[in-house]
């Protein structure tokens, strides 16, 4: 029941307050992109940062007035579902939005959220703005939370020290110290954070600008003022300021408690020590731990890139970003001449087999075995659940692939790419190759279904085109998606054929 008033609350939310952008441009990998992984990362971080303001001018004076009735209506029901909400209502609303595991539903969610108008001059809309940004920085979005301080006036505001923690979390995640540094500097003196979080970033930001002594000597009334010392901020200290000794540094900083309110300063700290991340600091917040771990060279490149296949399936880096990570994984001749043991060897380890494949398509010089090593990879990607990543990483090598007899076999699959990356023209044609050629079949319907999907614009135009699709073709059903069927027509009331005798032992809701 709690779920269904959320996705109520949630719908009703994008109907008032949503402004919906249409972004899905294909983007095109560079690998010879002469950026760094750094900048590339930051401006894809920097770019979401833009409000993006689209003005229809054709016949705006006829709109008018249609224009000011709707926003009226809106502004009416904005207001009404505010007033008659309590804080506290809102406060399980976002408790129980944590539960939303549907990416297409968080962004929807988010991009209302982004979009919601306060006055915070009125108590109750300061309260609702404060739990928007908490909840945003809870599920990984702590540059929408930024974002969102940066545009507001907050100075006088109760919760000022939660959105100053937010803003240099922020900053310092994406390694940018001088703008953390200078904010810090720009801040009330007698300003306080728990933790001393300010005094711990001071003395950091000393020691970046060459001030040793300094950092020294607050360090040293730092250890005479905190009451529980923060072993692991003076262990990395130590180390940075070059007064540690490496050989047992490894086994004090293992042993020590992270304190998890001071966690992007740490990354700070760590990659200027140039020093791994570990796979137990990552899971601390993994959401928004993703971004330093993708840019610290130090960390296992396994590590690098969970942490970049999570940012990419949340749009918080480009495809770019992502195969420049790909390819830099270090694969020696050996194991790119023998692919089999290499795959073999890397059976416990998805990343370094994601890595290592797109590797091997990248280096094959003839068509026919870069696509035999091709549908490889999506085979792989698909069975742990990565083939969105996969078929938008092989957006730069599908045009070479050539619709020969050899190759109309894997239609649906170089199909089911192009759906993907938003080019429905050629995934039609893909498909009619395939189905021309190997009659219709349940891998053919499944991917114009997908197709579906993906282009319709609505969800009646979706409901009609599927049942438009699974009425036209006539094909035996496989036991992996008669579960599907089954339930696609109980929710939609599709009227198509299906099995009724199943036991939904593949699809089940908890």
């Amino acid at each position: 029941m709690k779920f269904i008033f959320t996705i109520l609350f949630l719908f009703f939310f994008n109907f008032v307050f949503a402004n919906e952008n249409d972004n899905d441009e294909v983007e095109v990998i560079n690998l010879h992109d002469s950026k760094s992984l750094d900048q590339m990362v930051l401006d894809n971080l920097n770019e979401d940062e833009e409000t993006e303001e689209i003005v229809e001018s054709s016949n705006e004076a006829d709109e008018i007035e249609t224009n000011d009735v709707e926003v009226k209506q809106i502004e009416i029901s904005k207001n009404n579902f505010i007033q008659k909400n309590e804080i506290s209502d809102f406060k399980n609303y976002f408790n129980n939005l944590q539960k939303i595991y549907s990416k297409t539903l968080q962004k929807e969610l988010i991009a209302t959220l982004e979009n919601i108008e306060l006055n915070l001059e009125v108590d109750k809309d300061r309260e609702l703005f404060f739990l928007i940004i908490d909840y945003l920085q809870s599920i990984g979005q702590i540059n929408k939370s930024y974002e969102l301080i940066e545009t507001n006036q907050l100075s006088d505001d109760k919760n000022l020290s939660f959105y100053i923690e937010v803003k240099l979390n922020y900053l310092l995640s994406t390694f940018q110290l001088n703008e953390a540094c200078d904010f810090k500097e720009e801040l009330n003196s007698n300003l306080k954070l728990d933790f001393f979080y300010l005094e711990k970033l001071d003395i950091f930001c000393l020691i970046l600008n060459d001030n040793l002594s300094e950092a020294n000597l607050l360090n040293s009334i730092l250890i005479e003022t905190e009451n529980n010392l923060d072993n692991f901020y003076q262990n990395l200290f130590s180390l940075i300021s070059n007064s540690s000794e490496e050989t047992s540094f490894n086994n004090q900083i293992n042993n020590s408690i992270i304190n998890k309110k001071l966690i992007f300063l740490y990354s700070a700290m760590t990659r200027i020590a140039e020093l791994p991340f570990s796979y137990e600091f990552y899971e601390l917040d993994k959401k928004n731990l993703s971004i330093p771990i993708i840019l610290n060279q130090s960390s296992p490149i396994d590590l690098r890139i969970k942490a970049a296949n999570e940012s990419f399936l949340e749009n918080s880096i480009t495809v770019d970003s992502l195969a420049a990570l790909y390819m830099s994984a270090d694969f020696d001749s050996d194991q790119l001449n023998n692919p089999d043991e290499t795959i073999k060897s890397f059976s416990e380890n998805i990343e370094l087999s994601m890595a290592f494949l797109f590797q091997l398509v990248n280096i094959q010089i003839f068509p026919n075995e870069r696509l035999d090593v091709l549908i490889q990879f999506w085979d792989f990607a698909k069975e742990k659940n990565l083939e969105e990543i996969a078929y938008k990483l092989s957006i730069n090598m599908l045009s070479s692939i050539e619709a020969t007899s050899e190759n109309i076999k894997f239609g649906t699959q170089i199909a089911s790419a192009y759906i993907y990356n938003n080019n429905f023209e050629s995934a039609i044609n893909w498909i009619e190759l395939y189905e021309n050629a190997r009659e219709v079949d349940s891998k053919s319907v499944y991917t114009r279904i997908l197709l579906d999907l993906y282009s319709s614009n609505d969800l009646n135009s979706f409901i009609n085109s599927i049942n438009l699709t699974l009425n036209t073709y006539s094909y035996n059903q496989d036991l992996q998606n008669a579960e599907l069927l089954y339930v696609l027509k109980a929710i939609m009331s599709l009227d198509i054929i299906s099995d009724n005798n199943i036991n939904l032992n593949k699809i089940f809701d908890d």
